[in-house]
């Protein structure tokens, strides 16, 4: 989400219009990747591969050289205890075979903004990963998961030749009670390159950011209940995500999904910037269905879309800019 418009501060030199439009447009198309944050890799380690047995024998958690990615903590409310006999939803990860599954997240955007002479300029990006993974419970901690990324492929052309070399590499994630994740660790290979990592980190974190936490309190079908985390990038931005257990069948859970986001404040910070700028509305929502298996540690399939726009301004008088947003996350099976 990379809408940015020049923000002067009232000390600042006054500027001429011209040269002021075409920052605005520079800035103004700035894709979503620069909106974020990134280390593009979370260990100076090379990455190697997870233990290969069915449940993982070591952790990276103290792994040398790891730097956990912190994953925006969720609090959840049941607002409705569903009929039937509660039941608890505690996962009871299997410790006997490796859980293969595949990721793939699609985030697309448009900018709009005037150009140097008033006129209206649309940028259109996308960024687009599929990764498939294999994942390994701690064998001694199942709140631990160890995973080895494939090779994961995209529609950006210019980023394929980049995944070759991050295949393989290893990574984790350290739960809390209910699936609801705190942190992640990515151990790319040496090898990878930097757009490599970032690609990555951005998909997994997008991805954990819209993890679908379970209650801790025994609850029956038609049970409804509330995720809510505060996520801070350039806007910082409350997600509240109410899930319904459509079903129960054994230890699989399907589960439908609402989101709604409201930023915290109006402000907006330019990446790279001290600069800020004001959030004068905002507005993303999305839905989906997510299959969780109690004895998995990630979403056996399902998926979420989240669409949405906001309009930001800058210094008075200034015109301000529109952004549309549309963000996909997907689980599903690997391929055999």
């Amino acid at each position: 989400m990379g809408v940015t418009v020049p923000h002067r501060d009232a000390t600042d030199p006054p500027r001429s219009s011209t040269p002021r439009r075409r920052t605005v447009v520079a800035l103004a198309v700035l894709p979503l990747s620069a909106t974020i944050a990134l280390t593009g890799c979370s260990s100076d380690d090379s990455g190697g591969t997870s233990d290969s047995g069915p449940c993982a024998e070591s952790s990276s958690v103290d792994r040398a050289g790891v730097r956990p990615i912190p994953v925006s903590a969720a609090t959840v409310t049941v607002v409705d205890p569903g009929s039937g006999t509660p039941q608890p939803l505690t996962p009871a990860p299997d410790t006997a075979r490796a859980q293969k599954v595949t990721l793939t997240t699609d985030s697309l955007e448009a900018s709009i903004a005037p150009d140097a002479q008033n006129k209206q300029q649309v940028q259109r990006t996308q960024q687009n990963l599929t990764t498939p993974i294999t994942a390994r419970v701690a064998c001694d901690d199942p709140s631990n998961l160890e995973f080895t990324i494939g090779t994961p492929t995209t529609l950006d052309d210019a980023l394929t030749p980049e995944l070759g070399a991050i295949s393989g590499s290893a990574g984790g994630v350290t739960f809390a009670p209910g699936l609801n994740p705190q942190m992640l660790r990515l151990l790319p290979n040496d090898d990878s390159s930097s757009p490599a990592r970032s690609a990555v980190e951005q998909s997994f974190t997008g991805a954990f950011d819209q993890s679908i936490p379970l209650p801790t309190e025994p609850v029956g079908v038609g049970a409804r209940w509330e995720s809510v985390r505060t996520i801070a990038s350039a806007a910082t931005i409350r997600r509240t995500t109410t899930v319904t257990l459509k079903a129960r069948v054994g230890s699989v859970l399907t589960l439908a999904v609402t989101v709604d986001e409201t930023p915290v404040d109006s402000v907006f910070r330019i990446p790279g910037s001290a600069q800020t700028l004001t959030i004068d509305r905002y507005a993303m929502s999305g839905s989906g269905e997510v299959t969780v298996d109690l004895t998995k540690m990630l979403p056996t399939g399902g998926k979420i879309v989240t669409k949405g726009a906001r309009q930001l301004s800058g210094d008075a008088g200034a015109p301000p800019l529109l952004q549309q947003n549309e963000y996909t996350v997907s689980w599903s099976p690997a391929a055999p």
